[in-house]
């Protein structure tokens, strides 16, 4: 069962004001769909703040060909990227694309996240590789995610920044909004020096209790241990080691 226009259109609405105030946005960044029927989706126009969308401003595309359904304002140049998700399963409901600053570094450094850190990251977001640079709003980056649709929950375009898909448009923003909190989780582990990291088995246990289907390629980096970093130990005690490498 799809949504229906209406409530589609308040869930963009919804999700882009707290794309906005959570700093994943600047300017006109990022762009936002949502499926109301087998071949429709609303999408977010070119050229506005996602914090500053409007009803009249969403667009009705048919998927199977990009047509215009209704609106008058002119869709994202990154539309067939998009179109391109819901071409490639059936089961995605919405997409979420923006440029939160973490999973932007690692975009540019070309980093993929793979660390088993949080439960959250395991079963969120997943593993998010880095995907070939391609211009934005080119049919070169429109195809290029096509063959990680099914494999991934978010992925990370080059010097650019990540997209989500999910079945539900919470799900889509939600698994984005993991990507970026695991990302900079991540890149504080990376200045620490230091990762006691969710072993293989764990994973393997986390994914099964909360029924994730969760394919190999998407799944975070397995390590057979953590028995060299076990107990923790007190700050103090990581603050001596720390000087005593100095």
């Amino acid at each position: 069962m799809y949504l229906s226009d209406r409530e589609a259109k308040d869930l963009i609405l919804e999700i882009g004001r707290n794309m906005s105030s959570a700093g994943f946005v600047a300017a006109n960044d990022g762009n936002l769909s949502v499926r109301c029927g087998k071949d429709e989706v609303w999408i977010t126009p070119t050229g506005v703040n996602k914090g500053e969308l409007k009803d009249e401003m969403l667009i009705k595309v048919r998927i199977s060909d990009s047509a215009i359904l209704e609106g008058t304002w002119k869709p994202t140049s990154e539309t067939e990227m998009h179109l391109n998700a819901y071409r490639t399963d059936d089961e995605i409901v919405s997409t979420a694309h923006a440029h939160p600053l973490n999973c932007s570094i690692l975009a540019c450094a070309g980093i993929e996240l793979d660390l088993p850190t949080t439960l959250s990251a395991v079963c969120i977001c997943g593993r998010i590789p880095v995907i070939p640079y391609c211009c934005s709003g080119s049919r070169e980056l429109a195809e290029c995610i096509i063959p990680y649709v099914k494999k991934y929950h978010v992925v990370n375009l080059a010097n650019h920044g990540p997209i989500a898909w999910g079945k539900s448009p919470r799900e889509a923003w939600y698994r984005l909004q993991n990507a970026e909190a695991s990302a900079r989780l991540a890149l504080g582990l990376a200045s620490l020096g230091r990762l006691r990291p969710i072993n293989s088995d764990q994973i393997t246990e986390a994914l099964a209790f909360h029924g994730i289907d969760m394919t190999p390629e998407g799944t975070v980096c397995r390590v057979d241990s953590t028995a060299d970093l076990e107990p923790a130990i007190p700050f103090s005690e990581f603050m001596r080691q720390l000087m005593e490498k100095k």
